[in-house]
């Protein structure tokens, strides 16, 4: 029971962070930017796509029609056997296609350059800056994206032809035949799982957990998928079309893609969380509200975060009343953080209590220095005993933290120089 209740508190903790932090970078901007980037790479990347099928794989325009009328989507607006038969009707590639080939890639480049400017944001603050390889995950994004659909079309086209073809039906029992009939539909979501398992796995500046990956791949494809479920029923295209006419499926389209890009960008936010999450948990533990604190979203804070469950197992430590837990000039460096009990520091010149929900030893760990007080445990306490190496990666994630950091060391000095908080310059 406990364990559950853990893992979900550390789930909610999670999401919590995710969200404050999806916010924070401006990511619904780049989702927006990534919907309007992909209709700028739709045309150029369908026109490749339907270049390799029909040029170069052989693939009959029929089979490419039926597919297209498979699932789902009204090309109203396109001529596509008209289109199909201009592909066709080219004979000989010269100086002029290849150019418009190499333009139209290059345009293509809009969708894939989106999604990396929004990885880029989320990890901001890892890993250095690399032009070069950037350029270079772009131009493969993109490859891997147009070999991927051409051989999704081209699985989608061989299983529809084997199932509108008697052979099925003399092979497959009825219940099979609907079974993989209806798992057939799902090869899109396929493809897509594995496309968002290589963005979020291959486009980090630091490379994440695989199983991190895969975790936030599924979670953003099922959510996907369960957003369409959700669309679809509430949805009625055929109203929408004797309103808008083919721009309807433009419409739905635009909508369809803003969500994907804002689901993709969520859930690699989530991934970075999760792979820097004690440094996230740190960073709302030293931020903590303060008990007496008036407003309610910070007392949901304070509650939510309290008790850190992740850290318990790792760093929990015990001290009896009276025991001393670092002295004056120690080198120690690790941090402290109070479970239960109260913790007194003795300064040269003042006393400082810590109680439940507090951290102390910070300017140690900041520094790397010998301790500035003596803390002894004033009862029975539990605390958190965190590395130094942990409190420094935090500061270095989260800006709050490194300003509130950076404020205690400049007080600590003007404390220690007896200088005046306020100088005025005109005197």
């Amino acid at each position: 029971m406990r364990r559950k209740k853990n893992f979900a508190l550390v789930s909610l903790q999670r999401l919590y962070i995710t969200w404050e932090s999806f916010l924070g970078n401006g990511l619904f901007t780049y989702a927006s930017a990534g919907a309007y980037s992909f209709f700028l790479s739709a045309l150029p990347m369908l026109l490749m796509i339907l270049l390799i099928l029909v040029r170069v794989l052989h693939t009959s325009p029929r089979a490419i029609q039926d597919l297209i009328l498979e699932i789902g989507f009204n090309f109203e607006s396109l001529d596509m056997p008209r289109f199909i038969n201009s592909i066709t009707s080219i004979k000989t590639i010269g100086l002029f296609e290849i150019i418009i080939g190499i333009t139209i890639f290059w345009m293509a480049r809009r969708f894939f350059a989106s999604i990396q400017h929004g990885m880029r944001m989320i990890y901001r603050k890892q890993g250095k800056k690399k032009p070069l390889k950037d350029n270079l995950l772009v131009i493969a994004g993109e490859v891997i994206l147009v070999i991927l659909v051409v051989l999704m079309s081209i699985f989608l086209i061989a299983g529809n032809a084997f199932f509108h073809s008697v052979l099925s039906e003399n092979l497959l029992t009825p219940y099979v035949f609907h079974l993989f009939r209806n798992l057939f539909r799902f090869v899109p979501f396929g493809i897509m799982f594995l496309f968002v398992f290589l963005v979020y796995f291959f486009s980090p500046r630091r490379r994440p957990n695989i199983k991190h990956s895969v975790q936030a791949s599924a979670a953003c494809t099922i959510t996907f998928f369960v957003v369409q479920l959700i669309f679809s029923s509430f949805v009625n295209l055929s109203r929408y079309n004797l309103v808008y006419g083919i721009l309807s499926n433009v419409i739905v389209v635009l909508l369809e893609v803003y969500i994907f890009f804002f689901l993709l960008l969520f859930f690699a936010q989530f991934q970075y969380v999760v792979q820097f999450f004690e440094s996230f948990l740190l960073a709302r533990l030293y931020l903590l509200p303060a008990y007496d604190n008036p407003l309610i979203r910070r007392q949901l804070e304070r509650i939510m975060f309290i008790k850190p469950p992740v850290f318990y197992p790792q760093y929990a430590i015990k001290q009896r009343k009276g025991d001393v837990i670092f002295t004056l000039g120690d080198d120690s460096t690790d941090l402290y953080y109070v479970m239960n009990g109260i913790v007194r520091m003795t300064l040269p010149n003042q006393v400082i209590e810590a109680s439940y929900g507090q951290l102390f030893g910070e300017f140690s760990s900041m520094i790397g220095g010998k301790r500035t007080s003596t803390a002894t445990a004033h009862t029975d306490v539990t605390l958190l005993k965190i590395p130094a190496r942990l409190f420094r990666e935090t500061i270095e994630i989260d800006g709050a933290m490194s300003r509130r950091t950076l404020k205690m060391v400049t007080d600590y000095i003007r404390k220690s120089n007896q200088m005046p908080l306020y100088i005025d310059l005109e005197e």
